[in-house]
């Protein structure tokens, strides 16, 4: 880059810099609906509602959309689209033609193969038609099970639950055995869809375990062996494409389309901490959380691409597909390595795509590596993101049409495709510094949002046009939310936040076959409680304090909420993954560290002229141990902080947390109980030498 455009930049920035102590941008003197942009930077975009009042507070202290008005909530985003049955069939008459698809290699190269949504619908009856052939009975008293990675067959089997109101049980791909055994008997599933041959050959190695089971039918071909394992043990089985030629040669049952009313799912949460709970979800509950659909629906037409990664098993990703599927777009599903994930994107070009906090993070470390040792570089990247963030700010448009997108940003850009105008973030709490990296580098609207499998997904999204970051949004439109007192962890909601109440058409009736926590879930008056706790900014937007859970009070009386100060950490160049451990006994916190292996390999060898050592070894060094303390104790402070709230001692680890080894949830949430459990030895020797260190200052 010249030395003119660098300065360019400069002088933009110091134009803002001098507009902000003059106090001509603040929000005191000119509210954030109403700031003037200047007359470079055009019209600003049009909001759906005045973003200074984005809720009404109702009689009961609940708070429903401002965009409302006097009206009441509503209960689907598009007419007559009430059940996933009606949704998906509605997206070839808004122009979906492609609707499934996977890279498969042609000709030595890779490329994308389609299923249309004719032929998705079509295949979907043949499959249910199989199914009646089985005897299983129509409506929601029957559960049919799918344990499967993302990909086609996943998707048709789940609409071809629905063509007879049957209901769907997803498992999560890296669910244990024994969480497994539990749904199956509990929903009394006969039959079972999987994608692996491994898988059923688990399914038939457990048959003990699994007295309910009849039925597999594996998405991929099944070999002589597993055939005859399965004939065996009195199993009967089928391929995907011998279950489809089956329901061909049936003759065709009328469907038996589902309510509203009617159950759809059973949606078993991930499971932090203790058994999985199983959420039932109705048609309606799923297609009124479509609503979120509102905040990007304009920047998306029949035909335009999204991108399925996180597990279809998780509501998350469930209710982004359904939504996508809604309004026609073609929805590709990636190759099932993490590692390849940028490449698909890039493949498929798509508009939008959901995902979660690891995510960005990985991506804002990724570039930055990049310029790490290249200052000029650095200082030209970050004025760029500055000037794209202002411009953002002005505007409340995100664009990669400035010069700065095309002669600094478009190599960046392009790793999310040409195409993507919106990310979705949610299922955990997101890092400032990435987020405001991933809006001022990629020129995109990246919007938080906030739910639970509970609400179907999402209950409240982040309004696009709304620059601030750390917000989640007003409620949606088919809920309401309210506050509650915490006295015994020292919120009120008059000062400082509560926990977060739910109300609306996508929220469940409660737990399959628990009503002791169903009771336990909801008030008197109807409220789901979250366990979150969250505070509504002045403009009504709310933002998410932490989970109720989490936070627990130190023995000098001080309240802690460990998943913050991870968040505070997770920007640091050490960190590839953090668990912050609290003890209700101990009055500090420790940490367990995951550390990113070319920056620790780096910094050793930099700082302390360390070289050979592997990754392990490495982490077992404890001068570098002390050197990522150092580091935390500098962001606490640097944050303004209290030090209790920061760690006071950290062990390194080369095991990652996975889903796989039970330290993480499927969406990449820490399972706090589980980390704690599996790193015990390790926390109590941190313990150790913080009490060991502490007597030796009181013995000076």
């Amino acid at each position: 880059m010249s030395y003119r455009g660098l300065n360019l930049i400069t002088r933009q920035a110091i134009v803002h810099s001098t507009f902000r102590h003059a106090n001509i941008l603040t929000r005191t003197t000119i509210p954030l609906a109403s700031q003037d942009r200047g007359f470079f930077f055009g019209k600003r975009r049009e909001p759906r509602c005045d973003l200074r009042n984005q809720s009404i507070v109702q009689e009961d202290g609940g708070r429903k959309a401002a965009w409302l008005g006097d009206g009441p909530l509503q209960h689907g985003w598009f007419d007559g689209a009430l059940t996933t049955y009606s949704a998906i069939r509605r997206g070839p008459t808004v122009g979906g033609k492609e609707m499934l698809g996977t890279r498969v290699k042609k000709n030595g190269k890779l490329e994308w193969e389609w299923i249309t949504y004719e032929q998705a619908i079509e295949t979907s009856d043949h499959v249910s038609q199989a199914i009646r052939k089985l005897g299983i009975e129509t409506g929601e008293e029957s559960k049919i099970g799918i344990y499967s990675k993302n990909r086609p067959e996943w998707i048709i089997s789940d609409m071809a639950v629905h063509n007879f109101s049957n209901v769907s049980v997803p498992l999560y791909d890296t669910i244990t055995n024994d969480d497994m055994h539990y749904i199956t008997n509990l929903c009394e599933l006969k039959l079972m869809f999987v994608d692996l041959e491994e898988k059923t050959k688990q399914l038939i190695r457990d048959k003990s375990y699994l007295p309910t089971i009849k039925y597999i039918v594996q998405f991929d071909k099944v070999s002589p062996d597993t055939r005859e394992m399965a004939r065996e043990n009195d199993f009967q089985i089928w391929s995907f494409e011998e279950f489809v030629e089956m329901g061909k040669k049936e003759k065709p049952r009328q469907h038996i389309p589902p309510t509203p009313e009617t159950l759809a799912t059973i949606s078993f949460t991930s499971g932090t901490t203790g058994r999985p709970k199983g959420v039932m979800l109705t048609h309606l509950n799923l297609c009124s959380a479509t609503m979120s659909c509102g905040e990007f629906e304009q920047n998306m037409a029949g035909g335009d691409g999204y991108l399925s990664y996180l597990p279809l098993a998780h509501i998350y990703e469930r209710l982004c597909t359904l939504s996508n599927f809604t309004i026609g777009s073609r929805i590709g599903f990636f190759r099932g390595d993490p590692t390849l994930l940028l490449e698909d994107i890039q493949a498929l070009g798509p508009v939008s795509v959901a995902t979660v906090p690891r995510v960005i993070d990985k991506i804002h470390k990724g570039v930055m590596k990049q310029v790490v040792d290249k200052p000029i570089k650095r200082m030209i990247l970050k004025a760029a993101i500055a000037y794209k963030l202002y411009h953002y700010k002005m505007t409340g448009k995100a664009t990669r049409k400035t010069w700065v997108d095309k002669y600094l940003l478009h190599k960046i850009q392009m790793l999310l495709g040409p195409n993507i105008k919106q990310i979705i973030i949610g299922a955990a709490k997101s890092d400032f510094t990435s987020l405001q990296f991933m809006r001022g580098a990629f020129g995109i609207e990246v919007l938080e949002g906030y739910g639970q499998t509970e609400t179907s997904g999402p209950t409240t999204i982040q309004l696009v046009g709304d620059t601030r970051i750390g917000c989640v949004g007003p409620p949606m439109a088919c809920s309401l939310l309210k506050l509650v007192d915490v006295p015994e962890l020292g919120y009120y909601v008059n000062k400082n936040g509560g926990e977060i109440l739910v109300k609306g058409y996508n929220v469940t009736s409660g737990y399959y076959k628990n009503p002791d926590a169903t009771a336990s879930s909801f008030t008197e008056d109807g409220y789901l409680k979250t366990g979150d706790i969250g505070r509504f900014t002045p403009e009504g937007s709310l933002q998410i304090i932490d989970r109720r859970k989490n936070v627990f009070k130190l023995p000098q009386g001080k309240f802690v909420a460990p998943d913050l100060t991870e968040t505070l950490y997770t920007s640091s160049r050490f960190v590839q993954q953090i668990y912050v451990h609290g003890d209700l006994q101990k009055p500090w916190l420790v940490a367990v560290v995951v550390p990113d292996p070319e920056h620790l390999a780096g910094y050793a060898k930099t700082k302390h002229n360390i070289e050979g050592k592997t990754y392990e070894q490495l982490c077992n060094d404890p001068v570098l141990a002390e050197d990522v303390l150092r580091h935390f104790v500098q962001l606490t402070e640097g944050h303004k902080r209290p030090r209790y709230e920061g760690v006071y001692a950290v062990h390194l680890t080369p095991i990652a947390f996975t889903a796989q080894n039970g330290l993480t949830t499927p969406t990449l949430k820490n399972k706090r109980n589980s980390l704690a459990q599996f790193f015990k030895s390790d926390i109590e020797k941190m313990y150790k030498t913080i009490e060991a260190s502490e007597l030796k200052s009181l013995a000076q």
